[in-house]
């Protein structure tokens, strides 16, 4: 998951004539050379080595998000199909969020986050994989070096696959032995997030020379329409489905969704960096002409930070609305229609955002870290490959610290009179401790990854 703008791949004359034919073929916006001038910068320096930070902590936010969103899953699921009118009882510790339609509207908001950080995590591969390829696109041994290129990819991910299997199998059988359970289901079915990476992995070059003939503007008008199509779906499964979905087959169009929507944000986030990128270049030049600061402030509204960040304030305070609306309802079943799975809208759009906040250039309000913080934030978001491996095959590990210090609170809450501000405070309590137990989770499987997996991955030349 590279987040590096590079020309390993790619030929001088070939860039240029991608760009004069992206500019034939879908017209850049004026002032995209300032949409992304960070990245320009890493292009110029370090050999496009050096990492973008602001894409860096969007990548770390994303699987801290994943994993606060797994750490009340199946609770909020359960609690879904209690309903609001179900008795409080110790003897089922669910029905006291159930039961909470605060604690429920708390819950409904963080679910937004797992659909959100699995969109970040493929959108940032598109972004920086398919730019590269589509400047790449057309010039002579493009398809060998690309092939070569992905290749090496695919052989990094099974490799990642492979060495965390066979440490779980290492565990379970002479550490932790009978708790791993059974590992087939999981390699086929719960790692789908990985071997969906590794797929778009696969097709990526193919994209790019579809992307490269159609041209910018053809690419987003087919982007759109393929954009509407898919969403207008998605709401149809998560208002007709939800009950069915644990019952069907694997390969039910419905449940074929998921990739579909998670192949359109690798498409799409490849589309805004092809564009920024081009753009850029394409209008370097003129930026060295006119220098004046009128000419270097004038920029479109979709080029400027603070937009997307404001376009973040705003869906977050929709959905808040939606989310209270429909927690107040009799049933939760619109509730969990807002976030089922991966068809939800407000967690896509909220994901484009946030690329896109993290992409532009800050302009004027710049905020410096210190190099060690730069470092250790790079650090950890390598491990987000690592993580999605680790989440599913040693998910026991969760387990254990849910059973060990989440599971009595929530037990002390169904205890508690109903409806009482005491038992508000506890399950703000289980919430509270469960996000803060979910990030010491993360760091701790980031900083092994880091320590150990990406060591032995470089030693045979599988990862940089």
């Amino acid at each position: 998951m590279a987040t590096r703008f590079t020309s390993r791949h790619t030929h001088a004359s070939g860039t240029r004539h991608a760009l004069r034919r992206s500019g034939n073929a879908g017209a850049v916006a004026p002032g995209a050379g300032s949409l992304n001038a960070s990245a320009t910068r890493h292009n110029a320096s370090a050999g496009g080595r050096k990492r973008m930070v602001s894409i860096e902590v969007l990548r770390l936010l994303a699987i801290v998000s994943i994993a606060i969103f797994h750490a009340f899953l199946q609770q909020y699921v359960q609690a879904i199909w209690m309903g609001p009118h179900h008795p409080v009882s110790a003897a089922e510790p669910v029905s006291a969020l159930a039961s909470s339609r605060g604690a429920m509207w708390i819950v409904a908001m963080i679910m937004y986050c797992g659909a959100w950080g699995n969109h970040i995590f493929f959108m940032i591969s598109g972004f920086f994989l398919i730019p590269r390829m589509c400047a790449a696109a057309g010039t002579r041994g493009y398809w060998g070096s690309q092939l070569r290129a992905a290749g090496r990819r695919i052989l990094m991910i099974l490799a990642t696959v492979a060495f965390y299997l066979l440490l779980v199998m290492a565990i379970t059988r002479w550490v932790l032995p009978g708790v791993g359970g059974e590992r087939s289901s999981s390699l086929v079915y719960e790692l789908e997030f990985v071997w969906l990476y590794l797929v778009f992995v696969a097709l990526a070059p193919v994209i790019a020379r579809v992307m490269a003939r159609l041209g910018i503007r053809g690419s987003a008008v087919a982007a759109g329409v393929v954009l509407v199509a898919v969403y207008a779906l998605n709401i149809y499964v998560a208002v007709t489905w939800q009950a069915q979905y644990g019952q069907r087959s694997l390969l039910d169009w419905r449940k074929q969704m998921s990739a579909v929507s998670y192949a359109l944000s690798f498409v799409l986030a490849g589309l805004l960096g092809w564009t920024m990128r081009a753009g850029g270049q394409s209008r370097r030049g003129a930026h060295g002409k006119e220098r004046g600061a009128r000419h270097a402030d004038r920029r479109p509204w979709w080029t400027v930070r603070g937009f997307w960040l404001c376009a973040i304030a705003v869906l977050l305070a929709v959905a808040a609305v939606l989310t209270a609306v429909t927690a107040a309802r009799p049933s939760y079943v619109a509730l969990y229609a807002l976030s089922f799975k991966s068809t939800s809208p407000i967690s896509f759009a909220l994901a484009v955002c946030a690329l896109m906040a993290a992409a532009c250039s800050p302009g004027r309000a710049r905020v410096h870290i210190g190099q060690r913080a730069e470092s250790a934030i790079t650090a950890l978001a390598s491990g987000i490959l690592g993580f999605y491996v680790v989440q599913t095959l040693a998910d026991f590990l969760w387990h254990g610290v849910n059973a060990r210090f989440l599971d009595p609170l929530l037990a002390h809450a169904a205890s508690l009179p109903a409806g009482s501000a005491s038992m508000f405070g506890w399950l703000i309590a289980w919430i509270a401790v469960g996000a803060m137990l979910s990030l010491v989770y993360v760091v701790a499987i980031c900083l092994f990854d880091r320590c150990v997996r990406r060591p032995l991955l470089r030693a045979v030349h599988l990862s940089k």
